[in-house]
């Protein structure tokens, strides 16, 4: 089926297939007053799309509903304002329609399929634009195949009235003259992720709320000047090769909610500054080169639920202050070098709404953390959370007027998981995961930890554990991986787990076990090797 929303003197028109079922464009009468009310149903549910940025170009053309070319009474839209094609697979000269639409505000070509790689310049003819898209305040481009510069007509036509620009996943390689300055004073939302821009980082202007220049190739050091933009929400630097230290003044800029520079090469400090009332809710700076320790002044940002400061240089004790910030889910310190016991800490802790903990490859020392595991309450709970649901950050920012959606904001880390090292780029809801693995603790496995009945993940290898496997862990009903190798476990493994029907990965090569291996369920399918150097274990799969 095909819908389109057209009228000759209508200011808005959508052209959108329904069902994937394809077909042609037709023309369907319609009133002024329609057409005003369809648009704002359009801005309201215009954010929907969203959720659909991380389909790749081939997925988006497979799920393209409509075909052939643009009626002739397109040409006669001189008044129209609001254009959206996105999801299509128009044929014949559709751009060269578009070049009369001289009160054109609004253009949507998300996923536009064109049939191959266009240049950005060519795509619009620029030269023969002269004055035309004046009036443009909303460019929507993501996901198709523009290659080039991106020239300066935006700030030139349009300078006073773009506020919206959204080019990512295209295959755009930098700025027009490699201006990065960019004079566009109602600028709000800019998205150019996923491009091969080869430059140093443009600074938006001031107004923006929502700046996204991820997965490219930018090189050089974040300029202090990042700290003018106060309206800032989201800033997202990361997969990039930027360099240098961090400008102190990152975290005090007062209205950002996520900051994401993951995946560069940062060197120093992490930034020392958060004030009180510090807004942000997601810091990922996993994958630098950070040194120093981990600010005391992070524990003014009570509504952080995420956290991950994964494989830097980091040489700090356990910061337990974090179990002041009620809302944190994930804290990732993996390959670091923090040190120190855990468990010897004398004050309260509450890590209430803890659904992964990754303190793997470090040096912790001491007893395992008892106290902490015993305050970590929502992994004592299975949860009925739709397994298809992810933990994200879904945050609504006002922007111009518009109530707009800031981008579903999706916690990602690497895990080592069954016995890989695995990335989730986006992380299932149901996954709750404990890592202590390649640290230095020492004493028993804790009974409690059968206590934290939602646990899917429980990695605690490669460290000077002693004393018997607690049956206890038979009551993590749900856990599909369990490693506890080389250690210095002793004693049998208990049958009670052979109830675990979950279970996928079992390892206890290396420890000082004895007696039978259980039999039944899941240790059906478990190798040899994950019980070999076990000097005094026997039965299936083990020969003896």
């Amino acid at each position: 089926m095909v819908v389109l929303l057209v009228a000759v003197t209508a200011r808005v028109l959508v052209v959108v297939g329904e069902g994937g079922s394809g077909g042609g464009v037709r023309e369907i009468g319609g009133s002024m007053e329609l057409q005003r009310e369809r648009r704002k149903e359009r801005d309201a549910t215009r954010t929907g799309r969203e959720e659909e940025r991380e389909r790749d170009f081939s997925n988006f053309s497979e799920d393209n509903g409509l075909t052939g070319g643009l009626p002739s009474s397109f040409a006669n839209l001189k008044q129209l304002n609001i254009l959206d094609l996105s999801d299509n697979d128009l044929r014949g000269d559709i751009l060269g329609t578009l070049w009369n639409l001289e009160d054109l505000e609004w253009l949507y070509l998300r996923s536009f399929n064109l049939n191959g790689v266009l240049d950005l310049n060519d795509l619009f003819k620029l030269k023969n634009l002269k004055g035309y898209l004046s009036e443009l305040v909303r460019l929507d481009l993501p996901y198709n195949r523009i290659r080039g510069t991106i020239p300066r007509w935006m700030w030139n036509n349009s300078k006073e009235s773009l506020w919206y620009i959204d080019l990512s996943h295209n295959l755009l390689t930098g700025f027009e003259n490699n201006q990065t300055s960019l004079p566009l004073p109602k600028l709000e939302y800019l998205d150019v992720s996923s491009n091969l821009l080869e430059t140093t980082l443009p600074i938006p202007p001031p107004s923006v709320m929502i700046y996204n220049i991820s997965n490219n190739f930018l090189y050089g050091e974040v300029p202090k000047s990042i700290c003018e933009l106060r309206s800032l929400a989201v800033l997202d630097l990361s997969n990039n090769s930027l360099n240098g230290t961090l400008p102190p003044c990152l975290g005090s800029i007062g209205r950002l909610l996520l900051l994401n520079l993951a995946r560069n090469k940062f060197d120093g400090m992490i930034p020392p500054v958060y004030p009180n009332g510090c807004a942000l809710r997601m810091i990922d700076l996993r994958e630098n080169r950070l040194r120093g320790i981990v600010p005391r002044s992070l524990g003014n940002c009570g509504m952080l639920e995420y956290l991950n400061l994964g494989d830097n240089q980091i040489n700090d004790t356990f910061p337990f202050w974090l179990s002041e910030l009620a809302y944190l889910k994930v804290i990732d310190l993996r390959s670091n070098k923090f040190h120190g016991p855990i468990e010897g800490h004398l004050s309260h802790l509450n890590f209430a709404n803890l659904h992964i903990l990754d303190l793997s490859n470090n040096s912790f020392n001491g007893k395992l953390p008892s106290k902490l595991l015993q305050s970590c309450h929502a992994m004592k709970f299975i949860d009925g959370q739709d397994k298809l649901a992810y933990m994200n950050i879904h945050q609504w920012i006002d922007m111009s007027g518009f109530i707009l959606d800031g981008s579903t904001m999706n916690y990602a880390l690497i895990l080592t998981n069954k016995g890989t090292k695995r990335e989730y780029r986006k992380i299932p809801y149901m996954l709750v995961a404990i890592d202590l693995s390649s640290n230095k603790f020492k004493g028993s496995i804790p009974e409690l930890i059968g206590d934290l009945k939602s646990l899917y993940m429980l990695n605690l290898s490669n460290n000077f554990l002693i004393g018997s496997i607690p049956p206890s862990l038979a009551n993590l009903t749900v856990l599909e991986s369990l490693d506890l190798s080389l250690n210095n476990l002793m004693g049998e493994i208990p049958q009670q787990l052979a109830s675990l029907t979950f279970l996928e990965f079992f390892d206890v090569y290396h420890n000082r076990l004895s007696g039978r291996i259980p039999h039944g369920t899941q240790f059906d399918t478990f190798e040899s090797s994950s019980f070999a150097m076990n000097r005094w274990l026997c039965g299936s799969p083990l020969a003896k």
